[in-house]
């Protein structure tokens, strides 16, 4: 018996090794097959005939699996293996010399793996959705249903500003309404490239996308400066990556730009450097119209440790670029409208206003659901599952404030309070989670929990509503 068995198995073994062998061949073939497919365009040698690449990427779904499964080892890759092992010493210095930090490394996952999905699934919900509405604006691009994936609503104006300026309307809307950081980036990259249509919207995304991944490594490099704690700061750039709302970093908005600047202020201030951190507080003020909040946290932690009057004043004339680039705005729109502050008050052709208690509209929202029913509330009006997003999100940011006044200090808990009170304060809740999703001192808290099962409930909850706002964004929804 054990001699049949030992037979039985070798001639397995052999059979095994044989298939292994041909597969290697068909796989290595076929793959050299669709190479000159794609780098001639199809050949036609009489006998043989490499013109379509179907079959073969067909035949290799096929195969490949069936490799793997086999198990065996691969004649071609130990041949390879052999071909490129006298260049493997060169191979290990040159990669010894690019030591990548581990906040590039957690980053770069963060953002790979959220973009890449949500990217796909905007374009497909694109493809396959009909559009909600008609955008304002055209996309000079010949895949448009790509590119529009990364502009809608307030994108237009952006692009707008950038190509052609500011303007004024005294019985409508007017660009004035938006802060030039971002615009002028984008007319600053378009630049070299011809200032085209084309090159201003390709700009406007480059810049954006460019801004969050250095703002993912500043608040990675931050929250691991504050907590002392790298697994902290990976989790608190994989939430905010993974924030439903934080599509609008990667969009032609300016969210993303004013999330860099703001992170890079206050992790200045904390480090002591005044004038750098009014510099990146300036530029924040000038990223978007609730900017000049930034200063808040700023004047807080110039505040501590009691210093000497001279070193205050020195921290405060820092400080000061903030309200000067408020000022040199202001000065501008003045030119422009007749009013100083014509851009707040162009938001009212929007239909927009602030001023009311800010607890009206999340009152609003809860006793319409609790006379309706959750249910029933869908069916108020169209835009009530809208509110609903941003209102749930207000909720759970002002949840969080109380924990952030204790683990991170006042100049953090006042700064996520004020950016709270502000919006809500509106006649409506649209925006809020938008202006939410900036508030980087609530993911690093977030990100210092440490239960296993709330990770994942957070990742399994946070990657469905992303994955929701993406498809209502590239098709036109009111997510904004």
């Amino acid at each position: 018996m054990g001699l049949e068995a030992g037979t039985d198995e070798g001639i397995g073994s052999s059979v095994r090794r044989s298939m292994a062998f041909v597969l290697d061949l068909l796989i290595t073939t076929y793959a050299l097959g669709l190479v000159v497919i794609f780098v001639t365009g199809g050949v036609d040698l009489g006998v043989v005939s490499l013109r379509q690449a179907e079959k073969p990427i067909l035949i290799l779904a096929i195969l490949i699996p069936l490799r793997l499964a086999l198990g065996k080892r691969s004649w071609f890759l130990e041949m390879a293996r052999r071909s490129v092992q006298p260049l493997a010493p060169a191979w290990t210095m040159a990669l010894d010399r690019i030591r990548l930090s581990p906040a590039v490394v957690d980053v770069a996952f963060a953002l790979v793996a959220t973009r890449a999905a949500t990217f796909s699934i905007a374009f497909i919900a694109n493809l396959l959705f009909t559009p909600y509405s008609v955008r304002a604006f055209a996309m000079p691009f010949e895949s448009k249903k790509f590119a529009e994936i990364f502009a809608a609503w307030d994108s237009g104006w952006y692009f707008d500003i950038a190509s052609r300026g500011y303007y004024f309307n005294a019985d409508g809307q007017s660009s004035i309404a938006f802060f030039p950081l971002y615009p002028m980036l984008m007319r600053t990259v378009a630049w070299p490239f011809g200032g085209t249509d084309k090159a201003i919207w390709v700009a406007g995304i480059v810049v954006s996308c460019a801004a969050f991944a250095l703002a993912l490594l500043a608040v990675h490099r931050f929250t691991q400066h504050v907590f002392g704690d790298r697994e902290v700061a990976r989790r608190a750039v994989l939430y905010l990556a993974i924030f439903p709302f934080s599509l609008f970093f990667t969009r032609v908005y300016a969210e993303s730009v004013f999330l860099l600047t703001s992170v890079l202020a206050v992790s200045r201030a904390y480090d002591g450097r005044w004038w750098r951190a009014g510099m990146w507080g300036a530029l924040a003020t000038l990223a978007r119209p609730n900017g000049i909040l930034i200063g808040l946290p700023l004047a807080l932690l110039a505040l501590g440790g009691r210093p000497a009057a001279r070193v205050l004043a020195s921290r405060f004339t820092a400080l000061l670029l903030i309200p000067v680039a408020l000022a040199g705005y202001c000065a501008y729109v003045y030119m422009l409208s007749g009013d100083p502050l014509g851009w707040l008050s162009a938001q009212a052709h929007w239909g927009y206003s602030l001023g009311h208690p800010p607890w009206e509209q999340l009152l609003k929202m809860i006793g319409r659901i609790v006379k309706y029913g959750l249910y029933d509330y869908f069916f108020v009006s169209t835009m009530a599952p809208f509110r609903l997003f941003h209102g749930v999100v207000a909720l759970i940011f002002l949840a969080l404030t109380p924990a952030i006044f204790k683990r991170l200090g006042v100049a953090m808990g006042a700064y996520v309070l004020a950016t709270l009170l502000v919006p809500l304060s509106g006649n409506a809740l649209e925006g809020v989670g938008r202006y939410s999703a900036a508030l980087f001192p609530a993911f690093m808290l977030v990100g210092s929990f440490k239960s296993p099962r709330l990770h994942e409930a957070i990742l399994i909850t946070a990657s469905f509503f992303l994955a929701l706002f993406v498809c209502l964004f590239g098709t036109g929804r009111p997510i904004y």
